[in-house]
This record gives C-alpha cells, sequence and structure tokens, in this order.
C-alpha cells in the first residue's frame, strides 16, 4: 500500500477553512478556561477540566477527519445501531446519572469511572437524531407533504424534546425543537403547515407555561422581565454579574490573567461570553461573534451545495445545532432571553460539547467531501438550473 498516496486521498477535499476556524474557538476557549482557573475562580475549575477539554478537541478533529472520509449517506443508513444506542445511554442517566449541586433534580451526565470524566449522552442524541431525521425525510421526499408523514416526522422529533425535557434539560430540549424546525422546513415543508403552527402558538403559550416550564424557570422569566433590584440578588442574579463582567471590560478588555475579574456563577460554561467581554472587552465578543458567524455562514454554503437532499437537511441540522446555541447563549448573557443553561459552542468548559460539535462538523465535512466539484459550480452559475435562477 501507498503510505503517501493513502495520506494524501485521506486528507484531500477537505473543508479545511471551517476545520481551522473550529479549532481557533476550541483555542481561545481553552486559553480563556486557563484564565479563569488562574483567577479567582480556581474552586470551580480545576486542571481535570482543562484537560478533559484538550482530550476531546484531540478526538474531535480527529472523528471529523474520519467522518469527512466515509459517505455521509452511508453513515444515515446505520441508524439502526446508533439511534438505538443513544436513547439506551439517554435512559440510563435517568438510573445512574449524576447531577450537579445546583441542579440535584437533573441527572444528565455519566462519570466514567478511573479519570473522572463525565459524558452527557444527550449532545450526541443530537447527531443521532440529525442523521435519522435526515434518512427519514430523504427517504419520505415524494409524499413528504401528506399529513401522515408529517406527523410521523413530528413524532420523530417530540421523543428526543420530550425525554430531554423531562430529563429537567430545558435548554438542549430547546435546541432539538429548533433542529427540528429548520431540518424539516429545509426537507420542503408548505407554508401552510409552518402556517398553522403559526397561528396554533397564542394557544401553546399557556399550555407550556403551566404543563411544562418548572417553577424556577418561570422565576427566570419573569425576573429578566422585571430586572428589579431585588431580583438582582435573585434569579437574575448570574446575568445582572455577566452584563456587570462585560460592561467592566469596556473595549479592549482588563487581559486574561487579571486578579480581579468580575465574578459570575457558571461562568466557564454558560457564561463564558461574560468572560469574553471582562478579559477581552467588546473587540473579543465581537471577535467571537464573528467567528461563530463565519463557520455558520460556511455550513450554510456546503448545505446549498450539497449532493442530493438528503445532505442539505444533513448540513441544515448541524447548522441549526451550532447557529441556535450560539444565539442563545450569548443572548442569555446580555440579558435578552432567561437563563436555560445552553454553552457556548467549541468555546465553553464540556468535553461532550465540544466533541458532539466536531462530530457535527465531521457530517459537514463528509457533505463537502463527498459533493461532485463540478456541480457545485453549476449551482451557483445563473442559467444552469442552479440556485440564482
Amino acid at each position: 500500500m501507498n503510505i503517501k498516496k493513502e495520506a494524501r486521498r485521506f486528507f484531500s477535499k477537505i473543508d479545511w477553512f471551517i476545520l481551522l476556524l473550529c479549532t481557533g474557538l476550541v483555542i481561545l476557549g481553552t486559553v480563556l478556561l486557563l484564565g479563569i482557573s488562574q483567577a479567582h475562580y480556581a474552586r470551580l475549575l480545576k486542571i481535570g477540566s482543562l484537560n478533559s477539554q484538550i482530550i476531546a478537541a484531540v478526538l474531535g478533529i480527529v472523528s471529523a477527519l474520519i467522518i469527512a472520509n466515509i459517505d455521509y449517506r452511508a453513515i444515515a443508513n446505520k441508524w439502526k445501531i446508533y439511534v438505538p444506542l443513544s436513547y439506551m445511554f439517554l435512559f440510563a442517566t435517568f438510573l445512574f446519572g449524576v447531577a450537579t449541586p445546583e441542579r440535584p433534580d437533573a441527572k444528565r451526565w455519566f462519570i466514567i469511572p478511573g479519570i473522572n470524566m463525565s459524558v452527557q449522552p444527550s449532545e450526541f442524541l443530537k447527531l443521532a437524531f440529525i442523521l435519522s431525521f435526515a434518512y427519514h425525510a430523504h427517504k419520505t421526499q415524494e409524499k413528504f407533504n401528506h399529513p401522515l408523514n408529517i406527523l410521523l416526522l413530528c413524532v420523530h422529533a417530540v421523543i428526543p424534546v420530550a425525554l430531554v425535557q423531562y430529563q429537567g434539560d430545558s435548554g438542549t430540549a430547546l435546541m432539538f425543537a429548533l433542529i427540528f424546525l429548520t431540518m424539516i422546513f429545509m426537507a420542503g415543508l408548505k407554508w401552510v403547515y409552518l402556517l398553522a403552527a403559526a397561528v396554533s402558538i397564542p394557544t401553546a403559550i399557556p399550555i407550556v407555561w403551566n404543563f411544562v416550564l418548572s417553577n424556577m424557570q418561570k422565576r427566570r422569566i419573569l425576573s429578566l422581565i422585571g430586572r428589579s433590584e431585588a431580583d438582582a440578588l435573585g434569579d437574575y442574579y448570574q446575568q445582572s454579574r455577566a452584563a456587570l463582567a462585560i460592561t467592566s471590560g469596556g473595549r479592549t478588555g482588563n487581559g486574561l490573567f487579571y486578579d480581579a475579574h468580575t465574578y459570575v456563577p457558571e461562568i466557564h460554561n454558560d457564561f463564558i461570553f461574560a468572560f469574553i467581554g471582562d478579559a477581552l472587552g467588546i473587540i473579543g465578543c465581537l471577535a467571537v461573534t464573528a467567528v461563530i458567524l463565519m463557520i455558520n455562514v460556511k455550513i450554510l454554503i456546503n448545505c446549498a451545495a450539497a449532493q442530493d437532499k438528503q445532505g442539505q437537511i444533513i448540513c441544515a441540522g448541524v447548522f441549526a445545532m451550532i447557529f441556535f446555541q450560539s444565539i442563545v447563549n450569548i443572548a442569555m448573557c446580555l440579558s435578552l432571553l432567561p437563563v436555560i443553561g445552553n454553552s457556548l459552542p467549541f468555546v465553553s468548559s464540556g468535553g461532550s460539547s465540544v466533541l458532539a460539535n466536531y462530530l457535527g462538523i465531521g457530517l459537514v465535512l463528509s457533505v463537502y467531501k463527498h459533493t461532485n466539484r463540478r456541480r457545485v459550480v453549476e449551482n451557483f452559475l445563473p442559467n444552469k438550473g442552479g440556485y440564482l435562477q
């Protein structure tokens, strides 16, 4: 076997631009976590967290490159393997999972014995859902908008949303719902269904408020609306501290290893954007936002140029997974949305999130690599049957 030739084939036709952008965010995130650990947050973030972040990033990059070299259609066709496994691990958290001191009722993680690293199964269920839903939607294209098929697709989405919500993870449940809406729209959902869904929103709001949201979630929403001085010491405390941290950084920030960073609970995870503002200033916040935007734009470009509908739906799912989680996280730190527990992709502390996001990028790389480049050019030329007609 010609090793040099095989290596050239393995690394050829890789969308290095998007992979480098993601890796740049991970490197920045690791440096930010180091800055947090050196400040008065040392008790929140131990060296083990940094190690797990680095290990997850390395595994993620290698996995993304491997997935890129496997046809995405072949991966999607194996849904009978990865879907049951994903649900099995999710169900196991109800029996053997661990929770955080802040949320003792939400058992979302497993601890890997011996190395003291945690795994969050719902992060990997997102990928199983994206692949299986894309396969489902693609296989039913001929009768896609038939009411019975739309009902079955909705059931396909409701199952993970309901299970994750029951687990106590509203942030991830919301992400599943947004991924589903993006993918079903990309698959070709008729506007009449979207209109019907929009009309039903006023009816759904009181149902969600009374039967879905917990008392803590209701308080967070109300405190965000009120934002009184009392709330700043209660349910609005995290967001009030995040606003203070962001504004304290000014234009260029106080520096990564400043010894008096503003204290914000969960600053290494859900509120790391506040630390970016504190350490790197508004310029740092804008730069990170710009990189995240470039990643998502590149995913959409690959989506538009995909070889088939299945590839487009997969790219749309990965786009939704990264884009909406980023938007919700940043909006949460800016007090535009209530706290629902969403990390910032590739930046926040969390090995499961980093690895799952890289696996999602691997699927996008696979769509890119297994797309006919000549067809890509034709798709963007006028009068050639492309998208600009």
